[in-house]
């Protein structure tokens, strides 16, 4: 019958909602009654000790006419929602008091309210009578259910109430000059009160046992989704699946079971991806290695390539002047001036060649300080200016006068002539030559343009590449080694700073960033 989980869960948390109700209705049935009472005992110590306060060296006779102290007994009595009597034993009643000060207080002509201590019992007095002693008119209280002391001058009683027919608890005691305290609240709305507590529960009992298993029926696809959703991962992960986990949670067995389902998962799909990343590692490996044994092959061809010419000139116009080919002085210049020539062109190439690869190694390092970015440019200017007016080459300058920026100088300088020499040498018939300075937040951008044939976009990346060459020819006229702009990328990404190269009308535009200092 209870074979699935379902049932099982349903029949489980009833039987336990059953149990909890009979639990607390019992419960209140057998200890709310004493707890109720208990409190009412608290309220009516409480007051008694207010009223001690209240009449507290009073003169009894002034007690019955100040209306000060009937106002404030008077609110005690309709807080406590009891009857508060004050009076002697002989039957006087002060408090509820007469009204007309003439008169004085009234005894009781039906049954004296107070009781008296005899042996250990109590005992009610009679009304008293006239010419009767009242101290020895007393009876067994035929209708005391229960007594209690509280102290040796109080007492708590139990019993029902000739008058309004009720069960009443009392509480008896000595306020000192001669009067008695007593006050009574009915105890019938105690047992009415846990009565409709004890009706309450029942009726919060069977709705509570009736939306649980309604509940419970509903939550057991809780408890039987995992062991469903367990076996569909199971299945992917036969076919090497595991792109899906178990999403279970608690501390049950079944989410044990769970996690080491996902774990088993894990470890399986790790492994996986590991031999593929392994894999894909290995071929990036091989891939890199033939990039990088076709870069030395090539970089070994190019600087071969640019040292042959050289070479090969230095070493037949120095047979020429060993075997006295030039005969007159002239030849023999001119001989000794190409030599000249073609060794500087080696020891360019060669130191920018070791330059190169100290950056690219990691050795080298810049040196920042803070320096007029203006005043460096102008320097330059000046060096060049010769190069300028012998090629008539219009320079524009749009520069501010001053501008402190905060990086390498040296390297900075080497930059700026790597740019105009690389400006001048592709210059064209237009012969214009413009720099630009613009300061852009925290950086300063220097652009370099010359008048020119533009550089294609697929050769835009290419030309930041160790001796590659958009116009071999060209750049062999002038005698460019082709790693002038490989040092200035390294010099930029050791400065964490842009550069770039653009084509703009009739020229082309080269530019790098700085910070500001």
């Amino acid at each position: 019958m209870f074979s699935s989980i379902r049932h099982k869960l349903l029949f489980y948390m009833t039987i336990n909602i059953v149990i909890f109700a009979a639990v607390m209705y019992f419960g209140y049935d057998r200890f709310a009654k004493g707890y109720y009472l208990e409190k009412k005992k608290g309220v009516l110590v409480e007051n008694s000790n207010r009223i001690k306060d209240i009449i507290k060296d009073r003169d009894i006779s002034t007690i019955i006419y100040d209306n000060d102290i009937i106002y404030q007994i008077n609110r005690l009595e309709i807080n406590m929602g009891g009857v508060i009597v004050i009076g002697k034993l002989d039957g006087t009643i002060y408090y509820p008091s007469v009204q007309d000060s003439n008169q004085p207080p009234r005894r009781e002509n039906k049954e004296n309210p107070f009781f008296t201590i005899d042996k250990n019992s109590i005992v009610s007095i009679k009304p008293v009578e006239e010419k009767q002693d009242p101290m020895n008119q007393v009876r067994p209280p035929n209708d005391l259910n229960l007594w209690e002391t509280y102290d040796d001058e109080s007492f708590f009683i139990k019993l029902q109430d000739p008058n309004f027919k009720i069960r009443t608890l009392r509480f008896q005691t000595n306020l000192g000059n001669g009067l008695t305290l007593l006050l009574w609240v009915p105890m019938d709305e105690i047992f009415e009160t846990v009565k409709m507590t004890n009706t309450f529960t029942v009726i919060i009992s069977l709705i509570t046992i009736f939306i649980t298993g309604i509940w419970s029926f509903f939550i057991s696809k809780t408890f039987t989704s995992p062991i469903t959703e367990m076996n569909v991962i199971a299945k992917k992960m036969s076919e090497f699946d595991f792109s899906e986990t178990l999403k279970i949670t608690g501390k049950d067995e079944i989410t044990q079971l769970s996690e080491s389902i996902n774990h088993l998962s894990q470890k399986l799909n790790t492994t996986m991806s590991e031999l593929n990343t392994k894999n894909q590692q290995l071929e990036q490996d091989i891939d890199r290695e033939r990039k990088l044994d076709q870069m030395r092959k090539e970089f070994v061809a190019n600087v071969s390539h640019e040292l042959k010419t050289p070479i090969f000139l230095i070493q037949g116009y120095a047979e020429g002047l060993k075997t006295n080919i030039a005969r007159d002085e002239e030849k023999r210049n001119f001989y000794c001036d190409v030599i000249m020539e073609e060794s500087d062109k080696m020891d360019t190439l060669v130191r920018d060649l070791l330059e190169l690869s100290e950056m690219e190694s990691g050795m080298f390092s810049i040196k920042r300080v803070d320096f007029d970015i203006v005043v460096l440019i102008t320097d330059i200017i000046d060096k060049l200016e010769t190069v300028l007016k012998e090629r008539a080459i219009n320079l524009e300058m749009h520069i501010p006068k001053h501008l402190i920026v905060n990086a390498d100088p040296v390297r900075i300088e080497q930059i700026m002539i790597n740019f105009l020499n690389n400006a001048i040498n592709h210059i064209d018939n237009n012969k214009k030559i413009r720099i630009t300075i613009k300061q852009d937040n925290k950086k300063v951008k220097v652009l370099v343009y010359n008048t020119g044939k533009g550089i294609s976009n697929d050769s835009s990346d290419k030309i930041w590449t160790s001796f590659y060459k958009v116009d071999k020819a060209r750049t062999r006229e002038y005698g460019g080694t082709g790693l002038g702009l490989s040092i200035v990328k390294a010099i930029q990404e050791a400065h964490q700073n842009e550069y770039g190269v653009c084509n703009i009308e009739e020229g082309v535009e080269f530019w790098f960033n700085i910070d500001l200092g």
